[in-house]
Formats: C-alpha cells, sequence, structure tokens
C-alpha cells in the first residue's frame, strides 16, 4: 500500500535536486566572467525556486510539515558540487568547464525528475506539475549544450 510519506519523501528529494540546483547555479556565476551567462544562470536560480516551492505547497498539503530544509541536498548532489569546484579550479573558471559541468547538473536533474514521474504512487495533479517542470529543465539542459557548441 502506497503511504503519504513515500510521496513526501520523493517530492523531498525533488526538493533537495532544486537545492541543489541553485547553489550549482550560483557556484556556476562565481566561475564565470561572462555576463550572458551570468544572467541566464541567474534565471535558472529563480526557476529552481520556484520549483521548490510549488513542491513544497504539496508537500505541505499532503502531510503538512515534512518540507526538506531549503538548504538540504543531496549527497550525489554534493558530489557534482565538489566536482564543480576542483574543476574551476583546475581550469581558471574556463567557460567551456563551467557550461560543462553546468550540463552534467542538468542531466543528473532531468533524471531525477524522469525517475520521480515514473513511480506509480504520485498521484496525476502532483505527476502535471513534475512534468511541466521537467519540461523546463531539458530546455534548460539543451539551452546549455547549444550554448557549448557555440563556445
Amino acid at each position: 500500500m502506497i503511504t503519504n510519506k513515500e510521496i513526501v519523501d520523493d517530492l523531498n528529494d525533488l526538493v533537495k535536486i532544486n537545492n541543489d540546483r541553485i547553489q550549482g547555479y550560483e557556484k556556476a556565476i562565481e566561475d564565470t566572467e561572462d555576463p550572458q551567462l551570468d544572467d541566464l544562470f541567474r534565471h535558472y536560480v529563480i526557476q529552481s525556486q520556484n520549483f521548490r516551492s510549488q513542491l513544497a505547497d504539496h508537500i505541505v498539503r499532503i502531510d503538512g510539515l515534512a518540507v526538506s530544509d531549503a538548504t538540504s541536498t543531496d549527497v550525489s548532489s554534493k558530489i557534482h558540487r565538489a566536482w564543480i569546484d576542483i574543476k574551476s579550479a583546475l581550469t581558471g573558471k574556463d567557460r567551456d568547464t563551467v557550461l560543462s559541468s553546468v550540463e552534467f547538473g542538468e542531466s543528473a536533474a532531468v533524471e531525477s525528475y524522469q525517475d520521480a514521474i515514473a513511480k506509480d504512487h504520485i498521484p496525476a495533479y502532483i505527476r502535471e506539475v513534475l512534468q511541466k517542470q521537467l519540461s523546463e529543465l531539458q530546455e534548460a539542459w539543451e539551452k546549455v549544450k547549444g550554448l557549448k557548441k557555440v563556445a
């Protein structure tokens, strides 16, 4: 039997993914001196803050108190941020390296959303929200990949 706890746990995992995405983009902003990328990355920070807020609304409606800390992140996400830190330190804030790191992070976010959406216990009204967020994440991923090709 599916419980609300399982749904809340899955949504909290996506909150953590968005927390990591925010932190990853904030780090990428620090690591690039390209105003075009700064603006784009700031947009994605705001996007993830909005996603996180939407997820939190659903979590609160389901059980009223199980929203993950706004700054908590996933262990695998912490590994990703450390990877960004190491690569940027070695390459001196190279645009292509920053974009490659961001592309890797977007790929992980897309995969996490796809996994969550595939779960049978996610209610249709929440799945609809996740599909919309996934669509925007896929657009961001494609945008970042396109910028790499131009760079």
